[in-house]
Formats: structure tokens, C-alpha cells, sequence
């Protein structure tokens, strides 16, 4: 006999309810060659619990198990059943290209390629299509009886999604889910054509690098544990300590798939390749709540997002920063202007490995000698170098600036402090310098603190480049006196 991994989850919650076309959606995909797992069978059943007009009981539903094991297994059937028997409005989000995309394929090699596609598999489904629009990044697909359903990647867009209306928005990969992508996307069903909206978050546990983005799914999971509340539901399959990886029945507690198409001898090799935290994490579904909660940030993720700004750069005092990594091998530009009136804007304006050399950075250092006041450069490996090159054409002695541990210690205060108070812009659309800023962590420096973290180069730049333009005195239009 097979051994099958948990079938019921390690924690649920739904509203209580006494019909569900859970049941139908199940038959219906097993009817197009997708047969649901009896876990899968269960969480459709409270997805689509209904009262007795119809309506859907669960408004808000989160899904968190271990990768692999087959989270589109339920959101598959789920939209298909919104689609051709319920006549939706659906978004399907996630956050890397090719998940959406996986998604969308999936649904149209089911429903056939075009209208009247005399390859259908299924010609019932086909019959059902009324176009799909596959173009400049839209997958979309439209039927006769009104279904429609759109896959979007989320990125780091806020903006994305606004204007439109939907019945059910699927938020896949929810352990990326930011604040900022939440407030575009919540209200999106807020007025659902079908008057029963909607919304699905389905995730694994997030990573220690992405503990910010992961927010709003592990808060919302903890919100339910702690206080549940009428029209959510959650179905969680996890254990609350990292405990032994080699142990095989904490194996198949927490993966409901194992022994379908999940194969231990999988987990046999993780279970020796990866740390324990990494192995409870990806495999055990593991949530460390006190690594998210109690993060120890340098920027908060909301006051960082509301500095965004798609206004054009203002004219001002300019300074460049430039961080050299820790251990050498990239270096990052940026820049600030501080306008006489109005915000200051920081940007990143390039990060390069340094195994390319870095003439181009001199070169480009060389032409900006007359356009700015300062240049402040951080690091260990390749300051020197670079200061020593850019000498002769950055003459002026104030114009090279190689910061003390206590102007570093400055340099993040100043950053920190203007974020705080919404004194700054950046450009929407920089997700390397996003990145770098929501993911910097606090490094102790000399009784203070500067910018930690494996992606802590651009937005520390940007601290060096805002110090120099709000401290330096030299004015690059006055003409320098020699002698």
C-alpha cells in the first residue's frame, strides 16, 4: 500500500455551511484530466461554500503548504468552475513572469489555443471561447457566457490592476504579496459584478531575504489563528518548529501530496543538502513569525513606498554616492539632488560587478566633474583605485569625500530620517534600488548603526550621495582658485 501524505491540514478554519459547489468543481476538472487529491477536494469545498442564494460564504482565503505540492491544483479547478459556471470576472496574479504565464497555458491548453480551435482537446470548452487577447504582456482570455479571466505578474507596480473589477482575485506566490501590491489589488473586488467577491492568497513560507514582502500573507495567517473571523478561511499545512529533518512523520504531516506526485526520495536528498531552517521552510511549510515580526529593518517597507514618486528630477544641488560591497565585487552609483524648494530625489543610476573594471565609472565620474558638488565613496576593495584615477580631473580638495564611521552613521540617519518624515522621492520603477532599500538591514557601526543585508549596496549609495549634497559647501559653477 502507498503511504499518503496528511490529507487534512494541520490547521483550518472556514465559515460553517451546509452546501458547497465545491463538489462540482472537483468533478468538473477531473473531467478535463485534472482529478483533484482529497485535500485539494476539501479546500475547494470551503472556497465554494455557498449560502442559500448562491453567494460565497468565504470572502478572503489563504492556502499555505509546501512547495510541490500542488497548490494549482486548486486554483485551477477554482477558476475554471468561476469561469464556465459562475461566469466571473477573474485576475490571477503572481509574482514571476512564468508563473502567470504556466497558469494562463495551462487554462488555454484545457479550453483550446483560439476560437473554433479544430485541435481542441476538449471542443465542449472550446465551443465555450469567445477570444483571447496574447499580447504586450496580456493573457487574457474571454468566453461567451461573460467568464473572463486576465494573468498579470505584480512586480513592483504598484499601480498594477487599478480601474479594473473583478469577482476572484488569486494571488499566487503570496509569500511576495507587498503592502504596496495589496492596496492596489484589495478593492479590486471591492464592487464585484457577481455581488459575491473573493480573494485567494496561496504561498509557501517566505524566505529570510523577503521576510518584508512575505508580511501580509504571514500576518494574515497569524490574524487567523489568533482571531478568526466570519467569511475567511485558511488551510495551513505546517509545523511550529524547525525540529528534526529526518524525521519522516513530520514528513507527511505537512505534505498532503507526498505519495502522489511528491516523491520522498526527494525530500530524503533535501533533507541532507539543506540546513534544517531551510529544509522546515520549503518542506515542512515553517513560518518563523519571530524572524518577520521582530525583522530588524532599517527602512520601514510603507514610509519607503510612499516616497515614490513618477515626477521628473528636480533642478538642485547634486552629490553622487558610490558603495563598494564588503567583499568587493560590485559597485554601486547613485545620485541626489536637493532642490531649493521641494523634496530631494535620490536614484540609482548604476550597479556594475566589478570584474569589468571600472574605467567606466571613472569615465563617467570624469564628465560630471562641473555638475555636482561631491562625490562620496564607501567600501574597502577599490576605493582607493577609483580615487586615486578620478584625482586629477575631481581637483577641488572637497570634492572627494571618504566618510568617517560616524559620518556613515550620518549618512543612514539623514536617509532614514527623510523617509520618515516623506522628504524624499525616488523613481518609480527602480525595483534594484526597491530592493536594496526594503530588504537593508541595520549593521552596528561604532555605536550606531549604517545599511546591512546582501543587497544593502544601492540604497546605502544613496545615503552617501544625499550626505554629500546637504553637507558639501563646494559649488561646482564657481570657478576654483589655484594658488
Amino acid at each position: 500500500m502507498v503511504r499518503r501524505g496528511n490529507q487534512q491540514p494541520t490547521f483550518r478554519y472556514t465559515a460553517k455551511y451546509s452546501q458547497t459547489e465545491g463538489d462540482q468543481a472537483a468533478a468538473l476538472s477531473a473531467a478535463y484530466d485534472l482529478k483533484p487529491h482529497p485535500w485539494q477536494k476539501m479546500v475547494l469545498q470551503d472556497w465554494l461554500a455557498t449560502n442559500e442564494y448562491g453567494a460565497l460564504l468565504n470572502s478572503y482565503c489563504i492556502l499555505e503548504v509546501p512547495r510541490q505540492n500542488g497548490k494549482t491544483g486548486v486554483s485551477d479547478p477554482r477558476e475554471t468552475w468561476g469561469l464556465v459556471k459562475r461566469g466571473e470576472q477573474i485576475l490571477h496574479t503572481a509574482q514571476e513572469f512564468q508563473t502567470a504565464k504556466k497558469a494562463f497555458d495551462r487554462l488555454r491548453k484545457k479550453f483550446g489555443t483560439c476560437k473554433n480551435d479544430p485541435f481542441a482537446e476538449y471542443p465542449e470548452l472550446n465551443a465555450l471561447v469567445d477570444h483571447y487577447t496574447v499580447s504586450a504582456g496580456q493573457m487574457v482570455l474571454d468566453l461567451v457566457n461573460g467568464g473572463h479571466i486576465e494573468f498579470r505578474t505584480r512586480g513592483s507596480n504598484s499601480d498594477m490592476g487599478r480601474g479594473g473589477t473583478f469577482d476572484l482575485v488569486v494571488i499566487d506566490e503570496a509569500q511576495s504579496y507587498t503592502e504596496a501590491q495589496d492596496a492596489a489589488l484589495s478593492p479590486l473586488n471591492s464592487a464585484a459584478p457577481s455581488g459575491s467577491p473573493q480573494t485567494i492568497l496561496m504561498g509557501t513560507p517566505p524566505t529570510p531575504e523577503a521576510v518584508h514582502k512575505g508580511f501580509i500573507f504571514s500576518n494574515s495567517i497569524k490574524m487567523l489563528h489568533d482571531n478568526p473571523k466570519p467569511g475567511m478561511c485558511l488551510h495551513q499545512w505546517s509545523v511550529e518548529q524547525v525540529g528534526d529533518p529526518l524525521d519522516k512523520k513530520r514528513w507527511y504531516r505537512t505534505n498532503p501530496s507526498l505519495g502522489f506526485q511528491l516523491l520522498e526520495s526527494a525530500l530524503d536528498k533535501d533533507s541532507i543538502s539543506m540546513a534544517p531552517d531551510m529544509f522546515a521552510r520549503e518542506h515542512l511549510g515553517f513560518i518563523n513569525l519571530d524572524e518577520i515580526f521582530n525583522s530588524d529593518l532599517a527602512i520601514d517597507p510603507e514610509k519607503w513606498q510612499a516616497c515614490v514618486s513618477d515626477s521628473t528630477k528636480p533642478e538642485g544641488k547634486t552629490a553622487y554616492g558610490i558603495k563598494f560591497s564588503l567583499d568587493g565585487s560590485r559597485v554601486s552609483l547613485c545620485g541626489a539632488v536637493i532642490p531649493k524648494n521641494g523634496k530631494a530625489r535620490i536614484s540609482l543610476i548604476k550597479e556594475e560587478p566589478t570584474s569589468i573594471g571600472l574605467t567606466w565609472l571613472v569615465d563617467w565620474l570624469s564628465d560630471r566633474y562641473t555638475k555636482a558638488s561631491c562625490v562620496v565613496i564607501d567600501g574597502k576593495n577599490g576605493v582607493d583605485i577609483l580615487i586615486d584615477r578620478i584625482k586629477p580631473i575631481w581637483r577641488a580638495k572637497t570634492s572627494i569625500v571618504r566618510p568617517s564611521a560616524t559620518e556613515m552613521i550620518d549618512c543612514a540617519s539623514l536617509l532614514i530620517n527623510s523617509i520618515n518624515e516623506n522628504k524624499l522621492t525616488w523613481y518609480q520603477g527602480q525595483e534594484m534600488l526597491n530592493q536594496s532599500a526594503i530588504t537593508a538591514t541595520k549593521r552596528k557601526i561604532a555605536g550606531g548603526f549604517g545599511f546591512g543585508g546582501d543587497q544593502s549596496g544601492p540604497i546605502e549609495a544613496c545615503s552617501l550621495a544625499l550626505w554629500g549634497a546637504k553637507h558639501s559647501k563646494r559649488n561646482p559653477k564657481r570657478k576654483m582658485r589655484i594658488g
